[in-house]
């Protein structure tokens, strides 16, 4: 099941916050892709941030139609947890430890990478290799996004105003 949906969160500090979000099949397997758009003008250029919006967050001043606090954080936390399910450094047992143990931004500033630092948690606690012998981040892994994030990914409300985009 391949889709796209454009939803608009709200007005935020730059205007219109929208997100596009998309499922598309790629080599046998879905693949998810959110974008976001804070203030989008119709020349391509955003009077915010666009593209990985997720990283800075965004302030919602007033939500749109069937949107709430609780909803945007949960389209957060999928967008967070899904995005680009393609492209995972870990095997499942690996992403799943780092998921539940989560290395503090601290431990991997610069000139530490976050790859480095990960590496060595795992292997600390056995992980890298993996009980099958993968080695984190010597390829990228897919791992299936579940029906119930697909359903509510599609239960979002659709945008109430066109993109400036289309």
């Amino acid at each position: 099941m391949a889709f796209t949906k454009v939803v608009r969160i709200g007005l935020g500090v730059y205007g219109n916050v929208f997100c596009n979000i998309q499922y598309k099949d790629k080599k046998g397997h879905g693949v998810l892709s959110i974008t976001g758009v804070e203030g989008p003008m119709r020349d391509g250029d955003a009077k915010g941030s666009c593209g990985q919006i997720i990283m800075g967050g965004w302030d919602i001043k007033a939500y749109a139609p069937g949107w709430t606090a609780l909803l945007d954080q949960q389209f957060q936390e999928v967008w967070n947890r899904w995005h680009l399910n393609d492209m995972n450094a870990g095997s499942a047992v690996q992403e799943a430890y780092l998921r539940n143990n989560p290395i503090p931004k601290a431990d991997y500033a610069y000139p530490k990478s976050h790859y480095d630092v990960a590496s060595k948690v795992l292997a600390n606690v056995g992980l890298n290799p993996d009980a099958e012998g993968y080695r984190y981040g010597s390829k990228w892994k897919h791992e299936d996004v579940p029906e119930t994030v697909l359903a509510f990914l599609l239960s979002l409300p659709d945008t109430d105003v066109q993109p400036a985009w289309v």
